[in-house]
């Protein structure tokens, strides 16, 4: 097996199957990784750790990874589960050992018997997706499923009521789906009507079905083919957490980007104010419905002004006067991306394939109904 690398300043290529030591130099310790064409973000070069090792996004097709130092930089081609090792003299006296590894694919397709969780849920009045989720075999909780954030989070309250000995080796229960020695993260608030959420990361490898017509959660080992009436859209990891690409458009103009797939956001578009500000998206000639102040997990208050957006569109589907809100301080999802809730989501029947990496979206009975910031 072999691994391109590019010493883009020295300029020549070495191969994982070579036994030369990679070394790159730098005179400070901030450094650069850029993943594809995402942005940059912010390393710190430590000698201390060995190796100290940045992990990618998941996905399927590998990923192309560039280090940038103050006086060097390298690019890294990766297949999932490949890594490659380096070293940066920082100062021309300390070895930094680095690793840059891209993570393997989870992928339950071949499992046999097939699985097809069927799940009820609950969608409430605030459109959070809500379950009984059992908790080390005795406790049921009422959590929703927030494809916005990772692994299981419950709220200090509860944790006080459930008087946990360990926040670690936790098990948890949904319909015939079980997860052993889940640590269990802290937050202020969750969504009403539950106690905390799960990610999405809990079905990694596996396929989710979003019936809002039945109020099914369907777990599937294997996709199971999707009708004509869906659209296919690609996830694109960022930080961990998966968008989709959709425009915003204004009196016939386009204002193309990235939406974070959050269905744990109980309202509808959430704008990124730096791509808002880029694109000049002309928010101060929208009609405002409304302004108001909204909190986020940590119970962080973040004020918002809510305008009426003409038009939403993935593809070929397209949704007419919808309320955005405008954010006035800097995103929540610490990255450049509108966020996408479940005001809009649940009017879509979702097939989530965490295999390939894919977004399936098809109109429901939900469709046209009113929007509540409308």
């Amino acid at each position: 097996m072999k691994t391109a690398l590019l010493l883009i300043l020295t300029a020549f290529t070495v191969s994982q199957a070579q036994t030369k030591k990679i070394v790159i130099k730098a005179d400070t310790a901030t450094a650069y990784i850029k993943e594809g064409k995402q942005e940059k973000s912010r390393w710190n070069i430590d000698p201390r750790i060995k190796p100290d090792v940045y992990v990618t996004n998941k996905s399927p097709e590998g990923k192309t990874v560039t280090f940038f130092t103050d006086k060097d930089s390298i690019t890294i081609k990766l297949k999932p589960a490949e890594h490659v090792d380096f070293v940066v003299l920082l100062k021309e006296k300390d070895s930094c050992y680095t690793r840059i590894e891209c993570p393997k694919l989870n992928d339950f397709s071949k499992l046999k018997p097939e699985i097809h969780d069927t799940i009820p849920f609950v969608l409430s009045d605030y459109n959070n997706i809500i379950f009984k989720v059992t908790l080390n075999k005795k406790d049921t909780l009422d959590l929703k499923f927030d494809s916005g954030t990772s692994d299981f989070l419950l709220t200090n309250d509860a944790l006080k009521e459930l008087k946990l000995s360990s926040l670690r080796n936790n098990t948890f229960k949904l319909g015939n789906q079980t997860w052993e020695n889940q640590e269990i993260y802290p937050v202020e608030v969750s969504g009403h009507g539950t106690v905390g959420r799960f990610g999405w990361n809990l079905f990694d490898g596996k396929i989710v079905e979003i019936d809002y017509d039945k109020k099914y959660f369907i777990v599937h080992s294997k996709l199971p083919k999707p009708s004509k009436d869906y659209i296919r859209l690609n996830m694109e990891f960022t930080n961990t957490l998966f968008c989709i690409n959709g425009t915003l458009q204004i009196k016939n103009k386009n204002y193309n980007g990235r939406f974070l797939f959050d269905n744990g956001y109980q309202r509808t578009v959430m704008l990124d104010k730096q791509m808002v500000e880029e694109q000049q998206y002309p928010r101060e000639n929208l009609f405002v419905l409304k302004k108001t102040i909204l909190k986020n997990g940590k119970g962080e208050e973040i004020p918002v002004i809510t305008v009426r957006n003409e038009k939403l569109i993935f593809e070929k589907l397209c949704l007419y006067n919808v309320p955005v809100q405008l954010l006035s301080s800097n995103n929540p999802a610490r990255f450049k991306t509108h966020i996408l809730g479940n005001e809009v989501l649940k009017r879509f029947n979702t097939i989530l394939d965490f295999q390939k990496n894919k977004v399936y979206l098809k109109p429901n009975s939900l469709w046209n109904e009113p929007y509540t910031e409308g």
